[in-house]
């Protein structure tokens, strides 16, 4: 990490290679293999006078996933969105590329029925039957994208996260080739059926990394929110 403690390491070489009933202690072991704390500063440290937050230049895909809930309450969905507009605004445009997607769920049990695949003969809408709200598709006029967050209602809903989680990685996988993927995911926890959660996260595998930010005061399924995270 470039600030707030960072880690260096570093690994003695082999000099000679093992022979007969030699031994070499393996890369890994703590014979050979050392870290040391380094970047102890703080990163608002780094930021110049005129800026209260970092900002992002990688190559990045970035998809942002923001709960819509019902049991945020208004009040709590309306600082999510602005937690979101200011994490959206350190994506610069350009070498990042976001797209963000608030999640609700299904409202009646027609329309559970078709998001969890019960009926098969009426494939579900993601829209209107299953809750997926996508605020913008990648661009790289972020800009664009934080100022449509902030004209978007709460759905007040229920909380289908496993859906919103396989219709980002669909999105990440049509991504750019050269740059690194990220999913963002803003929740208090509170999702349907954390078993297909799980299942959703566990495909992201290495190439998409995944991040889990729980936002309520107390999360009763914190470590069901660990284990979804990369």
């Amino acid at each position: 990490k470039l600030c707030h403690v960072g880690h260096r390491a570093r690994r003695v070489p082999v000099l000679v290679e093992q022979k007969g009933q030699g031994t070499c202690p393996h890369p890994d072991s703590e014979e050979r293999l050392d870290f040391e704390e380094c970047n102890k500063e703080t990163c608002m440290s780094k930021l110049p006078a005129n800026r209260s937050f970092l900002q992002c230049h990688s190559v990045l895909d970035v998809v942002l996933l923001l709960d819509g809930s019902a049991s945020y309450g208004a009040e709590g969905f309306e600082k999510m969105q602005a937690m979101a507009q200011l994490v959206v605004a350190g994506l610069i445009g350009g070498p990042v590329q976001a797209s963000a997607l608030v999640f609700g769920g299904p409202e009646s049990f027609e329309a559970l029925d078709k998001c969890t695949g019960g009926n098969m003969s009426s494939p579900p809408d993601v829209l209107s039957d299953c809750g997926m709200h996508w605020v913008s598709h990648p661009t790289n006029v972020t800009a664009d994208v934080a100022q449509a967050l902030t004209s978007f209602s709460w759905p007040a809903s229920t909380s289908m996260a496993y859906m919103a989680l396989t219709l980002a990685r669909k999105e990440l996988e049509v991504g750019r080739p050269d740059a690194h993927s990220v999913v963002v995911v803003v929740t208090d926890g509170m999702v349907m059926n954390p078993l297909k959660t799980l299942s959703a996260a566990s495909r992201f595998g290495e190439a998409i990394k995944l991040i889990w930010v729980p936002v309520a005061a107390e999360v009763p399924t914190l470590e069901n929110v660990q284990s979804w995270a990369s």
